[in-house]
């Protein structure tokens, strides 16, 4: 179970076992990862995991929670250095679609969990229309972006995005490069004031 005073060496391990967790639901699916199959990849006993976690929902819960510190670690330096809110929004997409290029078994995980319990996605969901929310409204308070509102959009961005894991498994072709740039485009013709 993490607490705030949880170690480092700690922390670093339930990073490892929730790792671990991710190749084996990304090889099996959710409901043939057990904790022993999971267990066994990290070299570990079940009471190890146990002791982390709680249970499986708790190590579930872990991977959802590292995956999208392990994105937001990647994202969100690239965002605030941008110069404007304009290209801030560019590599708030840009930079999603290169996570899960870079995160395929990442990403295979994530969406076999949200597959068997959408509601494990809730409060990273949440976390990630706000997350487009502030951008929106940096580039309202700038002038770069209309008048809109900022839920409605963000909540579409993000529904544009979100779709794409869905597609990799059966588009062998989808160059998610393009489609980040061309989604981009899409959203700051929507987004530019004036439009």
């Amino acid at each position: 179970m993490s607490s705030e005073n949880e170690t480092f060496i700690e922390a670093a391990r339930r990073a490892q076992l929730a790792d671990c967790a991710v190749a084996v639901i990304g090889e099996v699916g959710i409901g043939k990862a057990s904790m022993a199959r999971i267990a066994e990849r990290a070299g570990v006993s079940v009471g190890v995991i146990s002791y982390h976690f709680g249970n499986k929902a708790g190590l579930i819960a872990a991977v959802m929670a590292e995956s999208a510190k392990a994105a937001v670690a990647m994202m969100e330096p690239l965002i605030v250095a941008q110069p404007s809110a304009t290209l801030g929004l560019r590599t708030l997409i840009t930079s999603n679609l290169e996570f899960m290029r870079q995160q395929p078994e990442r990403l295979r995980a994530m969406l076999e969990i949200i597959r068997h319990d959408d509601g494990v996605y809730a409060e990273q969901g949440a976390q990630a229309i706000a997350d487009v929310q502030k951008v929106l409204h940096w580039g309202q308070r700038t002038g770069e972006f209309g008048d809109f509102d900022t839920r409605v959009m963000a909540i579409s961005l993000r529904a544009a995005i979100d779709a794409v894991p869905a597609m990799l498994g059966r588009a062998e072709d989808l160059d998610l490069t393009m489609y980040g740039e061309e989604l981009a485009d899409l959203f700051e013709r929507a987004t530019r004031k004036g439009r």
